[in-house]
């Protein structure tokens, strides 16, 4: 990360302003004006060209500092080619990193709604006020594993066998084991008593996936901040070559 914020100080200073001032000019806050100077926060792209007009500093001045720019060697071939390449390839791997977390991105968004759907699936199957009349002659057809989906069947009160997959969290249940289960009003659903424990587990799990893609997301936005500036420093340097 860049750190500017004794240059932002420096300019603001020459420029005669103090940092309320200054803040007023932004239309910020002083605190974020602190903030900026101490290296605690980072002015975006926008007001980044901002604090440059307003102290009338070039932008490739306040980021690198005067004559802190490394300067190319004399003999060289007019076009720059060995700093062209040095350019390129720096750019070539943030491109490779930005194209990395892209996909991470989208990889991490699936696993999101995944987690949201299973979470949503729990909240409408959970029996959330007891009933004393359960339905007693649930039939477990098939476990796939323990403390996951199971296969459960039952007949309806017109005698009609009715079956549905469900997410299971009864400890040693089997294939063929019958279990108690309200099957709602009309018989026409399943609600199983699920435990405290795995509801909050999968809502913990879901929020941490959450997190981890805004973050990611934050980073993707950072990453195409920095581009974007980078590509307005190559045109001023261009502009000024010129």
């Amino acid at each position: 990360m860049l750190l500017i914020g004794s240059r932002i100080q420096e300019y603001r200073k020459k420029a005669g302003l103090n940092q309320e001032e200054f803040a007023e000019k932004m239309g910020v806050s002083r605190q974020a004006v602190s903030k900026w100077e101490r290296d605690k926060a980072y002015p975006d792209l926008d007001r980044l060209v901002c604090i440059c007009e307003i102290l009338d500093v070039q932008v490739g001045e306040l980021i690198y500092g005067k004559g802190d720019e490394p300067e190319a060697p004399e003999e060289v071939s007019g076009d720059g080619t060995s700093a062209n390449n040095a350019v390129h390839l720096k750019n070539l791997r943030g491109k490779g990193r930005l194209a990395r977390l892209k996909i991470l991105f989208c990889v991490m968004a699936a696993i999101c709604v995944f987690c949201v759907i299973v979470v949503a699936v729990l909240f409408v199957r959970n029996e959330w006020i007891s009933h004393s009349d359960k339905n007693g002659n649930v039939r477990v057809e098939k476990v796939y594993q323990q403390y996951t989906k199971a296969d459960l069947a039952y007949l309806d009160d017109n005698g009609r066998k009715i079956m549905d997959t469900v997410w299971l969290d009864v400890p040693g249940v089997r294939d063929g084991d019958y279990i108690q289960l309200y099957t709602g009003v009309d018989g026409d659903g399943l609600f199983l008593n699920y435990k405290t424990s795995t509801i909050i587990a999968a809502a913990f799990v879901m929020l941490v996936f959450i997190i981890l893609l805004i973050l990611i997301g934050l980073e993707i936005r950072r990453m195409k901040k920095e581009d974007t500036l980078q590509i307005i420093l190559e045109d001023k340097t261009a502009d000024e070559k010129m």
